[in-house]
């Protein structure tokens, strides 16, 4: 028997290639008959009696089905927003709807404006805090100037939001700083003088607006409000820079409010402060029975940069013991 030589073997093989494409060539090039029409039959006759043409074969190797696709529609604030205001949920867990908004005005200053101008015409609690939310993610000049607006408007609950969104702004600026420093001065609201500390970005300045600013801070750290007092003691730790603030930190260690203490022991942990003065009203937290865990466990935890006695120790040791005990009960 007479076995093919390879080379007959491929040329054959060549050929069935050859005559495959030749039929998808044929088949792809071919133009349906347009159904009723006499002129469509004529063509689709010429095109399969025809030789098929390279110009007639369809563009599936090339095309993209993104180029047969729809750009997606972009959705205005209002469109978004009456998504938002139709959801089962509420305004302020529609955190989608935020993200959109969010995204729309940061594309598009129109946008922004758009959020601007509704959130001043809000009078919806819960839809004012979500457009809130959202401007606060946005430092942006108008966002910023709508801030300072409410900071000094005539209204607390304004004055309140104002502050609130400067805080998560973050702004730094003497403008800002400013604003802030008159709130603190002759603020009479709590609640505003609270999100008037909390919006005072420790910064470097100089010496004498940094002496005015401690000394605010320790006059309002003798408020008769516990949160204003325990968020003067919190920022009084980052802006005295001569420990002279020592002394009224320390002595916020025995505050009537449990606020206040855990600002105390949080504020000597971020302030360095090794003095034996501060140690000593530490360990007089420690050895306090009615003190509670959180306040102790502040205490420890500051407690650990500074050189202990045996005596000191086995005190340390006994509230470490104490504190772990309560928290796993």
């Amino acid at each position: 028997m007479n076995r093919p030589t390879p080379s007959a073997m491929f040329a054959g093989l060549g050929v069935s290639f050859a005559a495959g494409f030749l039929l998808a060539w044929y088949v792809f090039s071919s133009t349906p008959p347009q159904a009723g029409s006499a002129a469509g039959a004529g063509q689709a006759a010429t095109a399969s009696t025809g030789p098929a043409r390279l110009d007639a074969f369809p563009a599936i190797w090339s095309s993209s089905p993104s180029e047969h696709l729809s750009p997606a529609k972009k959705q205005s604030v209002d469109e978004i927003w009456a998504e938002a205001k139709s959801a089962p949920n509420s305004f302020q867990a529609n955190t989608d709807a935020q993200d959109k908004l969010r995204a729309a005005a940061q594309a598009d200053p129109k946008a922004l404006r758009a959020l601007v101008q509704r959130f001043e015409a809000e009078r919806d609690p819960a839809a004012r805090a979500m457009l809130k939310a959202v401007l606060s993610g946005l430092p942006s000049a108008e966002v910023i100037a709508l801030s300072s607006r409410l900071a000094v408007s005539g209204s607390a609950a304004q004055r309140q939001e104002g502050f609130a969104m400067l805080k998560q702004l973050s702004q730094n600026s003497p403008d800002v700083r400013n604003l802030i420093k008159q709130a603190l001065a002759s603020e009479q609201s709590p609640a505003v003088l609270g999100e008037a500390l909390a919006a005072l970005t420790p910064t470097v300045v100089a010496a004498p607006e940094a002496q005015a600013i401690v000394d605010q801070l320790n006059e309002l750290s003798r408020h008769q409000d516990p949160s204003v007092r325990s968020q003067s003691i919190l920022q009084l730790a980052q802006w005295d820079k001569t420990g002279g603030a020592e002394g009224r930190i320390n002595s916020s260690l025995s505050d009537p409010s449990v606020e206040v203490r855990q600002a105390a022991v949080t504020a000597i942990a971020e302030s360095g402060s090794r003095s034996e003065d501060t140690k000593t009203a530490l360990l007089q937290v420690l050895r306090n029975a009615g003190e509670s865990a959180q306040v102790k466990d502040g205490a420890l935890y500051a407690l650990q940069r500074f050189s202990l006695s045996k005596a000191e120790h086995d005190l340390y040791l006994q509230a470490r013991a104490q504190v772990d005990r309560q928290s796993h009960e």
